[in-house]
């Protein structure tokens, strides 16, 4: 009796574990897609990283001393240095197809050196 018993609450406890499938894509924390872009009703790069990816911006500490100053990330748009976080606010959203963050480690392997605080690259449909 007890190995029936167990027998049905196992087939009772498989059989809900095997629901549909819910067809979602998991969320890459270091890439914002344009699908989401879009999703976020943001005019500009700066505004989209600020709804969808806020860590992006933030800053990791200061790495001296000497320096207090923290370092924030570089920008990149289509793999040309474009210039610091504020100039995130002048990309428009309109074009972009993605947005990725970089560590600082990535970035420097990629970019070269002045990359400590990271790189957040936007690639558009250019």
């Amino acid at each position: 009796m007890r190995t029936l018993t167990f027998a049905a609450v196992a087939l009772l406890t498989l059989g809900a574990c095997g629901g549909r499938s819910s067809h979602v894509t998991p969320v890459d924390r270091n890439r914002i897609t344009a699908a989401e872009i879009a999703k976020s009703n943001a005019a500009n790069a700066y505004d989209a990283v600020e709804r969808l990816r806020p860590a992006f911006l933030r800053t990791r500490g200061s790495q001296s001393l000497q320096n207090t100053d923290p370092p924030t990330p570089m920008i990149y748009v289509d793999g040309m240095r474009y210039g610091t976080l504020q100039t995130l606010s002048s990309v428009p959203t309109l074009g972009i197809v993605s947005i990725e963050y970089l560590s600082a480690i990535e970035a420097t392997q990629r970019f070269g050196i002045g990359n400590e605080g990271g790189a957040i690259m936007i690639t558009t449909q250019h």
